[in-house]
């Protein structure tokens, strides 16, 4: 049977708020619709060969491992880009999405280096932005619930930032979009499991992959008839509807 591969990147270092759960809940939906699927957990110093993976996640983290992480991915940086150009699914959740810009400005003034896979950089400032709140999307009809806790700043550069903010009381979200998105990489500064919380995120995500591993010319004759399960779970459904009503 072949299976659909699941890369969760640096799941020790960037895992704050739980973030494990959205590559699990990405491997439920995946074998609920009927198709095989594996997790496989990376993180500094391991050899990983991005060609073997259909879905790559990584969660947030504090900056010092932030930093730990921009080190290491470097080595991989032209690989990582080749995948995400070639539209593999990627999701970044929390501080994890800075690494695609070109550079991260602490709040002592010192400038780090980053992936430069797209056109933005962050500054950091000496404050914290933290609070639920409400997205709507630019390719999701439903919105979205999250919590964001990040170092307060700013973001400048050309990019498209998919994600439209709606703060609640004790938000204290100054800008009201917010987010990368580059062909199926989507990053956003929403925390924690993300995926689990937005079952239309979920499903929008699992589609995306199947897609993927639909159109490679050895898994066609495997996957045929294998169908997307658009019905949620219940009792997530309920939780989402209810965490609406209340925002």
């Amino acid at each position: 049977m072949v299976s659909i591969r699941i890369l969760h990147l640096y799941h020790d270092l960037m895992n704050l708020y739980g973030d494990w759960a959205n590559a699990a809940v990405i491997e439920r939906d995946l074998k609920a619709c009927g198709h095989d699927a594996v997790i496989d957990k990376k993180s500094v110093g391991n050899d990983i060969d991005f060609d073997t993976y259909d879905f790559i996640y990584i969660g947030s983290g504090t900056e010092r491992s932030q930093l730990a992480c921009m080190r290491d991915m470097k080595r991989f940086n032209g690989k990582l880009n080749e995948k995400i150009e070639a539209g593999v699914p990627v999701l970044s959740t929390g501080n994890s999405h800075e690494l695609f810009g070109h550079a991260v400005t602490d709040l002592t003034g010192k400038r780090y280096e980053m992936l430069g896979l797209l056109d933005f950089e962050t500054v950091q400032l000496d404050s914290r932005v933290t609070g639920d709140c409400l997205c709507s999307t630019s390719f999701i009809e439903d919105k979205l619930v999250g919590f964001i806790n990040r170092a307060g700043g700013s973001q400048k550069g050309d990019i498209e930032r998919p994600f439209s903010v709606e703060p609640v009381e004790g938000a204290n979200y100054a800008a009201c979009s917010e987010g990368i998105k580059y062909n199926n990489l989507i990053g956003t500064y929403l925390t924690g499991p993300v995926l689990v919380r937005n079952p239309p995120l979920l499903k929008y995500f699992t589609k995306l992959i199947i897609k993927q591993e639909t159109t490679k010319e050895n898994v066609i004759d495997s996957l045929s008839g294998k169908t997307i399960n658009d019905k949620f779970f219940d009792y997530q459904e309920k939780a989402y509807k209810a965490a609406l009503s209340k925002l």
